[in-house]
């Protein structure tokens, strides 16, 4: 029973488990128009560009209006100067959107994904103005988190940095300020059209040192990358703007605690502690007689009795 109790929460988890590498198949790529999530409350946009003397610009939530830096110094380590700081709510709703991304730039979503949903992501690339003769460029998509997001955009101001190459000699993971996909696997490069799906086990936040203060969410990115970033598996900029078509699915799944892990390990190993002990108990236990039958035991051959005499002294 013990047994049944801990790996029951498995069993519950594992079709859902075992079904998660065909979850963008599932969806095929089709959302709820009616249930859509809303501009700036659930979900926002951003756009980093520069202008035509390489000042970087930054649109945020889908403004028209956006910061503009001077370059030099300034410009290569604050990057924007925008923070995303605006509220989302928890995205549960099917979303669509379409809009150009110009050539040398980076466009995208903001999110505030939760638990208790699986996501999957559709992108489709196409030439603008949908020329027939043309084909899509080859792009790169990138899930990152809002560390990551802070990097991310200081690479982008420092594309223009004459020395830039020589990152090119230190590996990656040496690399002071790189930037990585969320949970180093959701990124998509050299690609026109792609889907993938993310389920959270957790609400991403941060909170001061030491556990202090009120916990943050940080949000989630969607970048749609035309320029040529640090990475060194990336697409270099397709020199030319194009569109993109972004479809987000959501879909309710079970999620279970965190802590079934640790009553599922711990459990096992207790078993396999406790049962010799009980079998032992057990082995020990089953001869004993609860009526408490009095045997007879055999008498002595002899006794006091029955001894002969003596013989005299001589």
């Amino acid at each position: 029973m013990v047994c049944l109790l801990l790996l029951s929460p498995i069993a519950i988890a594992l079709p859902e488990v075992l079904t998660t590498g065909i979850a963008s198949a599932a969806s095929n790529c089709s959302y709820e128009s009616k249930n859509a999530a809303e501009w700036h409350k659930e979900v926002s946009s951003f756009n980093l560009t520069s202008s035509s003397d390489g000042d970087l610009i930054a649109f945020d939530d889908g403004d028209e209006m956006g910061d503009s830096m001077g370059g030099g110094f300034w410009n290569m380590d604050m990057g924007d100067n925008i923070y995303n700081s605006s509220e989302l709510d928890s995205l549960r709703n099917d979303f669509h959107a379409s809009f150009e991304v110009k050539n040398d730039s980076a466009s995208g979503l903001r999110l505030n994904l939760t638990t208790d949903y699986r996501y999957t992501f559709c992108f489709v690339t196409h030439s603008e103005n949908s020329s027939e003769y043309l084909e899509a460029p080859l792009v790169d998509f990138y899930l990152i988190q809002e560390f990551d997001w802070e990097l991310y955009r200081n690479d982008f101001s420092m594309r223009l940095w004459e020395e830039r190459d020589m990152l090119n000699m230190i590996p990656p993971q040496w690399r002071i300020g790189s930037w990585m996909p969320y949970r180093d696997v959701h990124t998509y490069e050299g690609e026109r059209a792609v889907d993938f799906s993310v389920s959270l086990d957790h609400d991403e936040t941060s909170g001061a040192l030491f556990g202090f203060g009120e916990e943050q969410t940080q949000w989630m990115y969607l970048i749609v990358d035309g320029w040529d970033n640090m990475r060194d598996s990336d697409t270099p900029a397709p020199h030319r703007n194009f569109t993109v078509d972004i479809s987000i699915m959501t879909e309710e799944r079970l999620t279970l605690p965190n802590y079934t892990v640790s009553c599922v390990c711990c459990g096992l190993f207790s078993l396999l502690v406790a049962a010799p002990v009980i079998l032992h108990s057990r082995f020990q236990s089953a001869g004993v007689d609860s009526h408490g039958t009095q045997v007879d035991l055999m008498p002595m051959l002899e006794t006091e009795a029955t001894k002969g005499a003596p013989p005299p002294p001589t």
